[in-house]
């Protein structure tokens, strides 16, 4: 994925795709409503590290950082539902997604006319993400 990348939970998309304003198939989501409509969005599965089970230290220095899945294995982590074992240190984790967006990059000024488009597409998913976070 290029761009930004912004980290959402498994549970917001759940609230977001019950109340219709996702299309959400595992590996994308389509926004349902708003400016954006139509528009689709890669997922790759992400991590946010929350604490060390058991008050333990942490070694590995993940907490309050987010990893995609990929990297986690690349670590020799492994990912069980609401946990990450990597080596001897057990992690609690929230499950969720890393989504495309690169409003940041649209904020430079004008973009050749094959990446306005883009551009577009990503200050929607940022706009959709910042309305709907609570």
């Amino acid at each position: 994925m290029a761009g930004g990348l912004l980290f959402v939970s498994q549970a917001l998309l759940d609230t977001w795709a019950n109340q219709g304003r996702i299309g959400l198939d595992g590996q994308s989501i389509t926004l349902l409503s708003g400016e954006g409509q139509g528009r689709c969005y890669a997922l790759e599965p992400a991590a946010r590290f929350l604490r060390v089970a058991e008050g333990g230290s942490d070694p590995h220095q993940l907490l309050a950082r987010v990893k995609t899945l990929a990297q986690v294995r690349e670590m020799g982590g492994e990912a069980m539902a609401d946990s990450v074992v990597l080596g001897e240190v057990a992690y609690e984790i929230e499950p969720g997604f890393l989504a495309e967006a690169s409003a940041v990059e649209a904020a430079r000024g004008p973009l050749p006319p094959d990446l306005e488009e883009r551009r577009k597409e990503a200050e929607a998913l940022a706009r959709f993400l910042l309305d709907n976070l609570s």
